[in-house]
C-alpha cells in the first residue's frame, strides 16, 4: 500500500488542504498518510480528520512536525524539526531530549524530515542523534534542490541502510501536492505499518516535485490572503 506520510492542513499556519478534500484525495487514489501540521493536532481534535477518514475508509496515521527548540547561551534557539507517528495527543515546541521523552510515553515513532535542507528547518543534529529515529525522509517533493534529496538518499545508503526506515514524502501544503513523494508498504492497518517501519521494510517513492505556485501559496496562506480548499 502507498502512504503520503508528510502533509498539511489548514490547521498548519502555511497550508490550505481542508481535512476533507485531504480524505477524498488519498480515498481516490487508494491512499494512506499521515497528517503532520506544524506544532499542533488540531485537525485530529478539532478538524475531527480521524472520524472523516475513518467514514472514507482511508488509513491515516496520527502525526505531528514537531519543532525542535533548545537554549543556547540563555536564549531559545529553534534547531529544526522533528516528525512523530501514531501520536496519541499533542506535543508542543520544546527540547529535542523532552520531545524523545514524550515520543517513548506515547510509544510513538520518530522520522527525521528533510534532514539535509539547510534552506528549511532541518534537524542538524540528526546525524548524532540518528540512533532515536526509526525513520528518515529521503525524498520529500517540497525540496527546493533535488540536490538536497539526493544528498539524505546518499547518507541513507552509506550510512543507515538497513538501520532505519526509509520514507518519500510530499509535504503537501496544498491539496494539489498530495501524493508527489510516496511510501510504500506491505501493509493495510495501523499496526501493521508500525511493524514495517519497526523492520525499516519501507521504500520511498518519489512522484513528483512541488511547484513554484505551490511554495507561493504558502506565503500567501501565511499572510491570509488565499483561502482553504
Amino acid at each position: 500500500m502507498l502512504f503520503d506520510l508528510h502533509l498539511h492542513s489548514r490547521y498548519s499556519v502555511d497550508a490550505l488542504s481542508k481535512p476533507l478534500s485531504i480524505v477524498k484525495i488519498c480515498e481516490k487514489r487508494g491512499w494512506g498518510f499521515s497528517l503532520t501540521d506544524h506544532n499542533n493536532m488540531d485537525a485530529y481534535t478539532k478538524g475531527k480528520i480521524k472520524e472523516i477518514a475513518k467514514k472514507h475508509k482511508v488509513l491515516i496515521i496520527p502525526g505531528e512536525e514537531i519543532k525542535v527548540v533548545e537554549k543556547i547561551n540563555g536564549k531559545e534557539k529553534v534547531c529544526g524539526e522533528v516528525i512523530a507517528y501514531f501520536l496519541k495527543k499533542e506535543i508542543a515546541p520544546t527540547s529535542f531530549a523532552n520531545i524523545l521523552d514524550e515520543v517513548k510515553k506515547q510509544d510513538a515513532l520518530l522520522s527525521c524530515p528533510h534532514p539535509f535542507e539547510w534552506s528549511r528547518k532541518n534537524f542538524k543534529d540528526f546525524p548524532k542523534q540518528q540512533k532515536h529515529f526509526t525513520c528518515m525522509e529521503i525524498y520529500n517533493a517540497r525540496a527546493y534542490y533535488m540536490g538536497l534529496n539526493n544528498e539524505a538518499l546518499d547518507y541513507y545508503e552509506k550510512n543507515l541502510k538497513g538501520k532505519i526506515a526509509p520514507l518519500g514524502a510530499s509535504d503537501a501544503h496544498t491539496p494539489e501536492e498530495i501524493g508527489n513523494g510516496l511510501t510504500e508498504i506491505n501493509a493495510t492497518t495501523l499496526e501493521g505499518v508500525r511493524k514495517e517501519m519497526k523492520k525499516y521494510k519501507t521504500k520511498a517513492v518519489p512522484m513528483a516535485k512541488a511547484k513554484f505556485s505551490d511554495h507561493l501559496q504558502t506565503q500567501l496562506a501565511r499572510r491570509h490572503l488565499i483561502g482553504e480548499r
